[in-house]
């Protein structure tokens, strides 16, 4: 009986971000932890910034949410 081939989960690189589970496509170029790391880079120091984020990739607005950044 040949086997039967089950569909991929677009979604399937999952990470923590914060205790939190981040999906992230699998075509993205970048992992959950790598935009984590560049999330922290922009936004060291700027407290208090409220961040428009609509026009980026749905994954990395999904890890500024986990990591509790403020969206506009």
């Amino acid at each position: 009986m040949p086997r039967v081939k089950r569909k991929q989960n677009k979604l399937a690189n999952r990470s923590q971000v914060n205790g939190n589970f981040v999906a992230v496509p699998l075509d993205s170029e970048q992992s959950a932890s790598q935009i984590d790391k560049d999330l922290d880079r922009l936004t060291k120091g700027r407290d208090g910034i409220v961040w428009e984020l609509d026009n980026w990739p749905k994954s990395v607005q999904a890890v500024a949410r986990a990591k509790g950044i403020p969206l506009a």
